[in-house]
């Protein structure tokens, strides 16, 4: 037996990973809670059970977890066989949503209908696939990691997807969600900065050229309620008060929210935004919430989760014993961090309306589900595998 002195660090950072990761669910569920308690009391369809969304969402987190210390013991090496097989589903899953069992809401089909089982989101299965997919291709491939040409393949393989969920999906923000995995795996794992520094900066001169545009047209209010949804969501964003009774209303009422809350909040169950004027407070804008009830010192202690569940994610990373187990854990990073830094600067109107959830905390059974049971799964085993060479280096 080993005992704390003897221990390896990176055994410990096991425990301290776990915990994070405990302490994000449970501040989730928290404000889940704390979000639909009173919509789902006040409704049939819920059962006029206060505890009704909550529970499913702490039922999906406790099978999530489950599964998590079930397969980590599990040997991640094994996904290199089933890496082609994995991608080939996503994309399958992709196109279900063409077919009856695909579900529809807010402009977009994101949700395949599973019978009794409710609902399974799409995107949140393929970000698994690609990240799975892309680090057995730089794994695999590793000899060519110096050249454009790989490095163009690899963006392939990852836009095919994201392509597919924007133009079957109508998803923008999943689809961004995943060419930015892809975007930070190439980069951090080929040869070819510049050809990606140059990328980056077109895109961005791009999307500062179309925003540009809109913004030099402003359209009345009548005027943009016949507009593309994204021409609404981007001219909502650079002037939310001229759109205030329409598409700017979402945005606005996130940010009143954030104001009461001030440095300490309201108190926990005290916001007055969920109960009405924040659409889909319990999903991509309980970040709102969370600042109107707890204040920025709540939200800073929930960035802080964050920042240290990455942190350690990063230090499994950089002490992975293969390429492969290396890549798997960035594409994890990259995922958590792309997708928390979307959603917080929306609720904080730095961004436009994505709809992208925030990671442990948005209601979503499959989300937190395929985060926990899949991809921090995935980080365990590496960091597992991480454990036993230091052990047999001793």
């Amino acid at each position: 037996m080993l005992n704390k002195r003897e221990t390896p660090i990176i055994i410990r950072n096991n425990y301290m990973l776990l915990a994070a990761l405990i302490f994000l669910c449970v501040f989730g569920a928290m404000m889940v809670y704390s979000v639909t308690a009173y919509q789902c009391s006040m409704s049939e369809d819920y059962n006029f059970d206060s505890f009704y969304m909550v529970k499913r969402q702490v039922m999906f987190m406790i099978a999530g977890f489950a599964c998590m210390l079930l397969i980590q013991f599990l040997d991640y090496k094994l996904l290199k066989f089933f890496a082609v097989i994995l991608y080939l589903s996503g994309i399958a899953s992709i196109f279900l949503l063409r077919t009856p069992l695909g579900v529809s809401a807010n402009g977009a089909t994101r949700w395949v209908k599973l019978g009794p089982l409710g609902q399974f989101q799409v995107s949140e299965w393929v970000k698994v696939c690609v990240i799975v997919f892309l680090a057995f291709l730089i794994d695999h491939y590793k000899r060519y990691l110096g050249t454009a040409k790989f490095t163009f393949y690899l963006w392939i393989a990852g836009g095919i997807p994201a392509a597919l969920l924007f133009e079957i999906s109508n998803d923008l923000s999943s689809s961004a969600v995943v060419l930015g995995i892809c975007f930070v795996m190439t980069f951090i794992s080929t040869k070819t900065e510049l050809l990606h520094l140059g990328v980056l900066l077109a895109a961005v001169i791009l999307i500062a050229l179309y925003v540009w545009s809109i913004w030099t047209h402003m359209p009345t209010p009548e005027e943009l309620s016949k507009m593309p949804f994204r021409v609404r969501r981007i001219a909502a964003w650079l002037d939310p008060n001229r759109y205030a009774a329409t598409q700017g209303y979402q945005t606005l009422q996130g940010l009143y929210a954030i104001g009461r809350g001030g440095v300490f909040g309201k108190g926990l169950g005290a916001s007055i935004q969920k109960l009405g004027p924040i659409p889909e407070a319990e999903n991509d804008m309980i970040f709102s919430v969370i600042c109107e009830e707890l204040g920025m010192v709540g939200a800073l202690v929930l960035i802080y989760l964050f920042v240290y569940l990455l942190y350690q994610i990063s230090r499994i990373m950089m002490s992975s014993p293969d390429l492969f187990g290396g890549m798997l854990s960035l594409g994890v990073f990259a995922h958590l961090t792309l997708q928390s830094i979307f959603n917080i600067c929306v609720n904080l109107a730095i961004l436009p309306n994505t709809g992208i959830p925030l990671p442990f905390i948005s209601f979503g059974g499959t989300g937190v589900f395929c985060l926990l049971a899949a991809e921090m799964a995935i980080v365990f085993s590496v960091e597992r595998r991480i454990g036993k060479e230091e052990r047999r280096r001793k």
